[in-house]
């Protein structure tokens, strides 16, 4: 086991710059964000702008877990009875930050996600990152394995959207299925819907 894989942590509201980052960073090539935001210097430029209020929401209504000293991070939002999105006030200022257009488009986005979220509960994983440096170590399966055998103990299913047939592939290893859809966006890349039955 290497020395990062036992400092796999629950993030505070004090880790939240450090988590933004991370995801800022490791999306910048991610065919969804740049679907999102076409131009490479707009993207590095609003990232931040875009991961913050996500990271704000995690922290404040469900988890956000940090390997390391910032070598990757994992978003985590209940859903079902009881966990209800309570309007909180983390995206009041995302047009101002991203744009107008990159707005339209994550409104397009995030339109297609909404309508095909399964209603069962389950925990979502909106957002998983690894920093480019530390890529194929094994951070982003660690950190995965970490949470889901909580849920596995507490008889909880996951849900994500894969953002590449790759990633996919990861997550099958970990026990997600591919759903029969895929979620195609206008000239556009696709997301893979899956789902995960507790172990």
């Amino acid at each position: 086991m290497t020395e990062w894989q036992d400092s796999i942590r629950r993030a505070s509201t004090a880790d939240a710059a450090v988590v933004t980052a991370i995801l800022a960073e490791a999306f910048m090539r991610d065919p969804v964000s740049g679907w999102i935001f076409p131009a490479d210097d707009h993207r590095a430029r609003v990232h931040p702008g875009f991961f913050g209020p996500f990271v704000a929401l995690a922290l404040r209504t469900g988890e956000v877990h940090v390997a390391g000293d910032g070598l990757g991070a994992t978003l985590w939002l209940p859903t079902g009875e009881g966990h209800d999105a309570d309007e909180g006030d983390e995206f009041d200022g995302m047009e101002a930050a991203i744009g107008t257009e990159a707005m339209k488009r994550f409104g397009v986005l995030d339109e297609m996600m909404s309508a095909r979220h399964p209603t069962e509960p389950h925990w979502y994983l909106p957002f998983i990152a690894v920093h480019p440096d530390h890529h194929g170590k094994g951070v982003g399966s660690a950190l995965l394995r970490n949470k889901l055998a909580e849920l596995d103990q507490a008889g909880t299913a996951a849900y994500l959207e894969a953002s590449t047939p790759r990633n996919a592939a990861l997550y099958e290893r970990l026990g997600f299925r591919r759903r029969p859809i895929t979620l195609d966006l206008p000239e556009g890349p696709s997301l893979y819907p899956m789902w995960r039955d507790p172990a």
